[in-house]
């Protein structure tokens, strides 16, 4: 198995894109670090990012599953500071979405698994120092 340092991951697209494309179980941990946060505007971005990448890998707005997605964050939700949302890449293409531990919905879809890691890892991430975080914890993991 051919092995990768994080300087040959940052430039390697190709690995990324085998990454986004697989069907391998990963998670994303967000933390709320605010005390103020509200579940509006933690659906509100979502509604921006993820609906941005949607349209960018199907060439669509996918409003029906972007609803999907978005509607799982309901307004009854308190995120405290240190609260905990996963969104969990299954076998299958199935994004899982927990907060606090607690399962808030699971849909079944490549294109929503792959829009969602894109916010992380892909060319323009939410969270630069996030991203590279991943890319040598991932260096790491592929053995050097």
């Amino acid at each position: 198995m051919e092995s990768f340092s994080a300087s040959e991951l940052k430039g390697n697209e190709a690995l990324k894109e085998d990454l986004a494309e697989s069907d391998v179980s990963m998670t994303i941990r967000l933390q709320i670090v605010y005390g103020r946060l509200s579940i509006r505007s933690v659906r509100s971005a979502f509604e921006e990012s993820v609906g941005s990448r949607l349209q960018k890998f199907s060439g669509s707005d996918n409003k029906e599953l972007l609803q999907r997605f978005t509607s799982q964050f309901k307004d009854e939700y308190k995120i405290p500071r240190g609260s905990i949302i996963d969104l969990s890449k299954e076998r299958g293409y199935v994004l899982r979405t927990t907060i606090d531990g607690k399962e808030v919905g699971s849909i079944e879809s490549k294109l929503l698994c792959r829009s969602i890691l894109d916010l992380y890892i892909g060319d323009e991430p939410f969270d630069r120092k996030a991203k590279d975080d991943v890319e040598l914890n991932l260096s790491s993991l592929l053995g050097k």
